[in-house]
């Protein structure tokens, strides 16, 4: 069995983000030739001819898709699929269908109130009203601002979590801080009710077609100040030597008390991966309020793989080695 490698194309000038995905080609590499296969290398830009002449030349019998982002936009990464998809290529991971839902913040929030998932409410730069199913559980007057369809916490750090004043000039505050960031990173940002809790990411690997939901994953916030937002920024996941990064660990021991919470969280991310049609591995995120409701922050379809992430931190408490997880992702390839 061959198998290509297909990757963003990156430069050493890039961000720590953007090069992190070379980290993944060289020990998803590894694990495949353990395995057995053999492996080419397949970088990709949005010049998608050079990548199809080249998966022509190759005719592998599946591609291991690692795209995060071309031509520096998160955004575009589907094209990448749509062109395995039209070839027609056997791939791993989400479909392009499904990776455009998920990945775009906005739409994702939509289809999950639609499904009567919890979302926390949210406004665009084109609404004046707040949308989503309720508010009630959500801190009155502060919201987190974020781009809509970038990951890795683009932009996000702890001015991006407002407290806002009541009415109309909550709403101006709110969409002066969308404009401003979106023009400073290119790419369009939204605002959601900021929810004060619990942070828990639950990642989700495939086994003979349906989803098993590896053990569950706080994310703690040592000595944060009082004052000092209870988020997983820019720092936290790519600054190794700040605070953030330091004192944010993630742990998977948990009090009795806390299993009917596990367990609906678990529910929630079978159902998100139903509902957004995923296949061989994922990671949905949660905030969790004072009341201990759970609310959908993100659905990650093909979520980082570096032995620093949190999916490979959840394969490691469930005993599942990397290379158990590489034969089943590529076991749940698209048809």
């Amino acid at each position: 069995m061959h198998a290509a490698i297909l990757f963003n194309q990156v430069s050493l000038n890039d961000s720590a983000a953007d090069l992190d995905v070379l980290v993944q080609c060289v020990d998803v590499e590894n694990s495949l030739r353990r395995l057995g296969f053999t492996t080419d290398r397949v970088p990709c830009t949005l010049n998608l001819n050079e990548a199809r002449s080249k998966l022509q030349q190759l005719r592998p019998d599946v591609v291991f898709n690692l795209v995060e982002s071309l031509g520096g936009a998160d955004r575009l990464m589907a094209l990448a699929i749509m062109l395995l998809e039209a070839m027609p290529l056997r791939f791993t991971g989400a479909s392009a269908l499904a990776m455009l839902l998920a990945t775009n913040k906005i739409r994702a929030k939509q289809r999950l109130a639609e499904l009567q998932l919890p979302t926390a409410p949210w406004i665009t730069e084109d609404t004046a009203t707040w949308q989503g199913l309720d508010d009630k559980a959500c801190s009155p007057g502060k919201v987190i601002v974020k781009a809509v369809a970038e990951h890795a916490s683009l932009g996000i750090d702890d001015t991006s979590v407002l407290t806002l004043p009541p009415g109309a000039a909550g709403l101006a505050a709110i969409q002066h801080r969308m404009r401003l960031e979106s023009r400073k990173y290119n790419t369009p940002f939204f605002a959601e009710a900021f929810i004060e809790g619990r942070e828990f990411n639950l990642s989700v690997l495939a086994e003979n077609g349906q989803p098993v939901v590896l053990p569950p994953a706080e994310i703690q916030f040592v000595d944060y100040p009082g004052h000092k937002p209870r988020i997983v920024g820019s720092d936290a996941k790519w600054k190794v030597d700040s605070m953030e990064f330091t004192n944010t660990p993630r742990k998977f021991d948990f009090p009795v008390g806390d299993q009917p919470l596990l367990d609906e969280l678990e529910a929630l991310a079978r159902r998100c991966w139903g509902e957004f049609g995923l296949r061989g591995y994922a990671r949905i995120d949660f905030r969790v309020d004072a009341d201990g409701q759970p609310w959908i922050l993100e659905i990650n379809p093909n979520p980082c793989l570096s032995p620093n992430a949190g999916f490979v931190a959840a394969l490691a408490e469930a005993g599942v080695s990397f290379d158990q997880a590489v034969q089943r992702i590529v076991a749940d390839v698209q048809p």
